[in-house]
């Protein structure tokens, strides 16, 4: 069979690519955010339902729903100078149970141009009983770019008594800009011989965290530290409160917790929490999710 040299490259790249990777390139083409380029290798797969626009908007899925143990997903993201893009994911990313003790991964790395926007807005993990799993991300942010990265965790499938009964659950990311580190955090939950997870986490079943740095969102980021200072522990008509935040200002931003007894009620604050976001990316991305 004869091969154009087109195809020829193409077949070449995803002999070359590793199981679960992929990668997406945008650049600012004639005044738009433009997908130049995304590819991946199954179980990954990347969709791009708007690929050219105010901002770039693609998700990240997997074949069969969720992670398999010893399943490795890595994802490189490459926003040029100027540009907008959305990174998300189309449901929660369900992490199965690890049969053998095998790991179940996921790798995110990614840099951002000068004056670029990056907005990472995955739906929360959800470990099942007796998964591991471990996910890193790093983010290069060049002068003036701006990044919200949303990481967010469940305690597991609790209606079938699965809360809290992973194994094993980490998580690390790092933010530089010109190999200044800006920002370091990372959560590791595993059953400790004095108390369990469940036991720590106590009445809340989810867990976020976002991150707010650059220019373009500096001043969304310092309303959101003022606001939320302002807001009482126990609201006067509760007992005690489902919700619980907190805001810390950050050089250029802030990072946002949120911790809730109901995945609804976390998503609904993160929601209007990041409405700034909406004309920054050219729609509301949490829209079609309600």
């Amino acid at each position: 069979m004869h091969l154009t040299p087109e195809a020829y490259r193409c077949d070449c790249y995803r002999l070359l690519m590793a199981p679960g990777a992929g990668s997406i390139v945008v650049e600012r083409v004639a005044a738009a955010s433009t997908v130049v380029s995304a590819r991946a290798s199954a179980p990954l797969k990347v969709l791009v339902p708007r690929p050219r626009g105010p901002s770039v908007w693609a998700y990240a899925s997997t074949f069969g729903g969720g992670l398999l143990e010893d399943d490795a997903i890595t994802l490189d993201v490459r926003v040029g100078p100027g540009a907008a893009a959305l990174c998300a994911t189309q449901a929660s990313t369900k992490v199965y149970k690890s049969e053998h003790g095998g790991c179940s991964r996921q790798t995110l790395s990614a840099s951002v141009g000068e004056d670029a926007l990056f907005a990472v807005l995955p739906d929360p993990v959800c470990p099942f009983a007796g998964a591991v799993y471990q996910q890193r991300q790093r983010i290069e942010l060049a002068p003036g770019a701006s990044l919200v990265l949303v990481d967010g965790l469940v305690s597991g499938r609790a209606a079938r008594g699965e809360r809290y009964r992973f194994a094993s659950y980490r998580t690390l990311t790092e933010v530089v800009r010109e190999n200044q580190l800006l920002m370091l955090d990372a959560l590791t939950l595993e059953d400790l011989p004095e108390s369990s997870i469940a036991d720590r986490m106590g009445r809340f079943d989810v867990y976020t965290t976002a991150i707010l740095l650059g220019p373009r969102v500096e001043a969304a980021a310092a309303v959101l530290v003022e606001s939320i200072g302002r807001m009482p522990l126990r609201p006067p008509d509760q007992v005690r409160s489902r919700l619980l935040a907190t805001a810390s200002p950050r050089p250029g931003g802030a990072v946002l917790r949120v911790a809730g007894e109901e995945p609804e009620d976390v998503a609904a604050f993160l929601r209007a929490s990041l409405a700034f976001l909406v004309p920054l990316l050219g729609d509301d991305p949490w829209a079609r999710k309600w």
